[in-house]
């Protein structure tokens, strides 16, 4: 190690100021190296942890002032479903709601040849209840038919319709229309069950 020493320190000036000056560079590389990169990168690791604990206060903090106006919505919307449910008949109420579309097609001067109950539709909380309906009279006492069933106070849709064999006969035309008048009626918790069970079973088949 002497020897070393001893060998440097007879080199010219510009060779030991350089000597000198690279062993620093090197020292303060592995300084770098093994102590402050790692603590730079741990630093900006916490900053990145700090930035995003920020984004999510801001976050909390728009929702929390946002949330007075949210509770409103929810409370509006389950006013309307409450007003919507109740345009839903229950199971009890269908014979009535059934026994009024018979009526106001005999109010209108329509004979009703047929009118039948069809299988029931299920969905997530109501059910479909589809009646077949074949009538013959006039245009007009069609047309008014169909009126009246539009203004009643429960749901009832009127589709599939069709219109043939047009007669002529004191002076008036009279037609034959078939037709499927759709009501709707809300599920009991029982029946909502089921449906539930019977749709999971389904798309386990699949």
């Amino acid at each position: 190690m002497n020897a070393f020493v001893d060998n440097l320190m007879e080199r010219p000036l510009l060779q030991k100021v350089s000597f000198w000056v690279g062993s620093l560079l090197f020292v303060s590389y592995l300084f770098w190296q093994f102590l402050l990169a790692a603590q730079w990168e741990e630093e900006e690791k916490l900053e990145s942890k700090v930035a995003d604990l920020q984004n999510s206060i801001v976050q909390e903090q728009r929702i929390t002032q946002e949330l007075p106006k949210f509770q409103q919505e929810v409370a509006d919307l389950e006013v309307k479903l409450k007003s919507a449910l109740q345009e839903l008949p229950d199971n009890r109420e269908i014979p009535d709601l059934l026994s009024s579309i018979s009526s106001l097609a005999r109010d209108a001067g329509l004979a009703v040849p047929l009118f039948k109950t069809e299988p029931e539709s299920f969905r997530e909380f109501y059910a479909e209840v589809p009646v077949s309906i074949s009538v013959e009279g006039t245009y007009h006492q069609i047309a008014t038919f169909f009126d009246e069933v539009g203004h009643l106070p429960r749901i009832v849709n009127i589709n599939q319709i069709i219109i043939r064999e047009p007669r002529v006969g004191d002076s008036q035309v009279s037609v034959k229309s078939e037709c499927v008048a759709t009501t709707f009626r809300y599920l009991e918790e029982t029946e909502r069950i089921q449906s539930a069970d019977a749709e999971k079973g389904k798309r386990r088949k699949k």
